[in-house]
């Protein structure tokens, strides 16, 4: 039996939304599961980190497809194009495409909350997996339960995204050792302010009401020195963009721009950082399938 499966990059937190939030990007890892042929390596790679990520069984995706079946018997084909370590989710994109290719070859069926509870001890951001496995905008929740839950709220945003990604990198657990450990209780309450607004904008579909919740209180202004193009392009806007967030952790940042000026805001910056990728994108309405 032979499956491909697509799963698409994301951009976490949106601003206020910090570890409950993202968006499922139009960027897309590929893995095709086939029968093993004698000769055969059991992982082939291609794009992004082909040169460095592993080709044996502690593959992501491998580990994530034998949570749900055998890797006996089976090849593993990867076509990477989600830059690593720049805040889009890659690993996120690795996790579900693994667990959506078991659970097919498998034939069986999980809910969204099921394949977040298999695939978290594997990636450990839950918005970033959400949004692979859901698509769309998502957000994520716990109530205190210890399991995490999501619901995606839109299939698309008011906004473009138009993402701006640099040739360094940002490892994720040294970025979150800069944030505080506590906020005044003034601060706190703003950033719940922000993140409601963020819910309501992404909920109502009103692209007034988003670029007004892209104000961020909790980690970006704590994450600016692995970012500085975060702090660039608020302090020199784009025309045509309406607000800036980091993306996840970073380097990348999302320059939020008018549906109708997106080319034009992609060309200025390609202009201003020739150095960096600037790849305008749309929101993927679905997340990790099986074709």
């Amino acid at each position: 039996m032979k499956v491909t499966v697509r799963a698409p990059a994301s951009t976490a937190n949106l601003g206020p939304g910090f570890d409950c939030a993202a968006a499922a990007l139009e960027l897309w890892n590929e893995l095709e599961v086939s029968p093993a042929a004698e000769g055969e390596p059991l992982v082939t790679l291609e794009g992004e980190g082909a040169a460095e990520l592993p080709r044996g069984e502690e593959h992501l995706a491998l580990q994530a497809f034998a949570l749900v079946a055998p890797l006996e018997g089976h090849r593993f084909r990867f076509v990477n194009r989600i830059p690593l370590e720049r805040g889009l989710g890659s690993s996120a994109a690795t996790v579900a495409a693994g667990l959506v290719a078991g659970l097919a070859v498998a034939g069986r069926e999980a809910s969204e909350d099921e394949l977040l509870e298999l695939g978290l001890p594997l990636e450990g951001h839950a918005d970033n997996l959400a949004a692979a496995v859901t698509g769309g905008v998502c957000l994520i929740w716990r109530n205190g339960t210890g399991r995490s839950h999501t619901r995606r709220l839109a299939t698309d945003l008011p906004l473009a995204p138009v993402v701006v990604v640099p040739e360094t990198r940002v490892n994720t657990a040294e970025s979150r050792s800069r944030l505080p450990e506590s906020l005044p209780h003034g601060e706190a309450a703003a950033a719940a302010a922000q993140a409601a607004l963020l819910g309501a904008a992404i909920a109502a579909g009103d692209a007034s009401l988003l670029a007004a919740a892209f104000h961020d209180r909790l980690h970006e202004p704590f994450r600016v020195p692995d970012a500085p193009a975060l702090e660039e392009l608020r302090e020199r806007p784009v025309e045509g963009a309406v607000g800036v967030t980091l993306s996840g952790s970073g380097p990348s940042v999302v320059v939020w721009a008018e549906k109708d000026r997106a080319a034009a805001v992609a060309r200025e910056l390609e202009a201003r950082y020739p150095d960096a990728r600037v790849l305008a994108l749309g929101v993927a309405a679905h997340g990790a399938e099986a074709a």
